[in-house]
């Protein structure tokens, strides 16, 4: 009879047995030996009587209870095909063909959870070089090099254990533990497509892929089992993390090839002089166009003239910090703007001076300030509301100039040319967030000065739950175009 840890515990807390007897000859392994101690089991040999197990010879080649020699004379006589091989019938050394080896010599049942999970990461890395295989088939030369980084991560994880040695790693697919959780829990952020269930229209590469991430799950599982007891401690969590990490590295492959946005590949129809085979070139990647975002909260852009008049004769700007588009910056001096029901103060100035001074709010401020709230584009001025501004040194009364700033993307000359556009179009951008959104008839401004960037205003960035860390990404085609 073989008594493992896990049949004891799978039976033991039903019953809650103080008292176990055993055949003769019977095998008790390391790990079960120690949940007998700690349960305060009492041990008993049939036809012999208890055992003391603390003081039993116990062989680390095949782990036979061996009574101490007091009792050996009082045992029955056992028939020969029934007794367990000593060290002595086996000098060299005797393994059982239903045990393995463990740690550091010891023997287990081949049934022990970490023995299957040893299993399950080997069958893994088979699939690993099956999907190699198919990659090369496809072209895919690029994802064949990811999988090799895994399956040495793979080897790494299955040396860890053995060794029973600290599992270290600092960055898989160039990403470190936290960035491929972040990753894979965002896709619509990272690569401009959002959680959706598996279909066949994703194609064959990201089927495949998807097939290693659920064998990854499954590897995380028998690990799961392998190292957390009944009580919920696990004493390998380096390993479990490595291996959630592990799942989320193929979803973001995954999503890295669905955003290509390129049909799926498709088995060539066979002929009937030539097996059928897969392409063997790949498609023309096309990345997702992403544009970060800026947030622009209330601000002005004030005239020469305008400056002397708030500030006093021959004053110059202080120059705060510079901001995203080249030669703009935020100035240290700020105003105050008045309207027929209330007023904003602290307002920031932005230089350089500008023709003609614009003050740009959100339709909140202009709720509060008691004017229109006019949409416009930057330096269309007609038709909007004026107000009064307030400096330390005068005033200045606006005729016109206030308004909430259109929604527009900045590109230098040589990005939008690469994307096919030119200033003044009108594009949609779609943003990921909580609440995702898709900001439609956004103008393009295109200079050699300019960098790449959204701006919205406050309204519009707390509304679809934004910060500066969002992206958004550029929709096919004009105004209502789709992803």
């Amino acid at each position: 009879m073989i008594v493992t840890e896990y049949e004891l515990r799978a039976n033991w807390h039903k019953t809650k047995a103080k008292i176990m007897t055993l055949p003769p000859g019977s095998v008790i392994t390391p790990s079960a030996r120690d949940f007998i101690r700690s349960k305060g089991i009492d041990v008993r040999i049939e036809g012999n009587g208890s055992l003391d197990i603390n003081k039993a010879n116990f062989s680390n080649t095949h782990q036979t209870v061996l009574p101490s020699k007091s009792c050996v004379d009082d045992l029955p006589q056992v028939p020969a095909s029934t007794q367990a091989p000593s060290q002595a019938q086996n000098p060299a050394g005797f393994k059982p063909e239903h045990m393995t080896h463990l740690h550091q010599g010891a023997l287990t049942p081949k049934t022990h959870p970490i023995i299957a999970y040893r299993g399950q990461l080997d069958l893994f890395q088979c699939e690993l070089v099956e999907a190699q295989g198919y990659f090369e088939q496809t072209g895919e030369q690029e994802l064949i090099l990811h999988l090799e980084e895994i399956a040495a991560f793979a080897r790494a994880l299955m040396v860890s254990e053995v060794k029973e040695e600290p599992f270290q790693w600092a960055t898989l697919l160039g990403l470190k533990p936290e960035e491929l959780r972040e990753h894979s829990h965002h896709p619509q952020t990272y690569f401009g497509v959002g959680h959706t269930p598996l279909s066949y229209t994703h194609g064959p590469i990201v089927g495949k892929l998807q097939h290693l991430r659920a064998k990854a799950r499954e590897v995380e599982l028998y690990a799961n089992r392998a190292f957390t007891d009944d009580s919920g401690n696990c004493s390998r969590t380096d390993l479990i993390q490595a291996l959630n990490r592990l799942s989320s590295a193929f979803y973001i492959l995954a999503c890295q090839v669905r955003a290509r946005k390129t049909p799926p590949n498709t088995l060539i129809q066979p002929s009937l002089h030539q097996p059928s085979q897969y392409p063997q070139q790949q498609p023309p990647v096309h990345s997702p166009k992403l544009v970060p975002i800026g947030i622009s909260n209330r601000h002005i852009h004030l005239s020469q003239a305008d400056i002397t008049t708030l500030f006093g004769e021959n004053y110059t700007l202080t120059k705060k910090k510079e901001l995203s588009q080249t030669g703009q910056y935020a100035a240290e001096e700020t105003v105050t703007l008045l309207g027929p029901k209330g007023s904003l103060e602290k307002v920031r100035i932005l230089g350089p001076a500008r023709t003609k001074t614009q003050a740009e709010i959100s339709v909140s401020d202009c709720y509060g300030l008691g004017i229109k709230a006019v949409l416009r584009d930057s330096g269309q001025h007609e038709g909007t509301p004026g107000l009064r501004v307030l400096g330390p040194a005068g005033q200045v009364d606006l005729e016109s100039g206030v308004m909430v700033a259109s929604r527009h993307l900045h590109m230098n000359t040589e990005e939008a040319a690469e994307w096919s556009l030119k200033d003044g179009d009108r594009v949609s951008i779609k943003v990921a967030s909580p609440r995702p959104t898709i900001f439609q008839d956004v103008l393009v401004r295109v200079s050699d000065l300019y960098r790449k960037e959204l701006h919205l205003d406050l309204d519009e960035a707390n509304a679809a739950l934004l910060n500066t860390q969002s992206q958004g990404r550029l929709l096919r085609g004009h105004t209502g175009g789709t992803p």
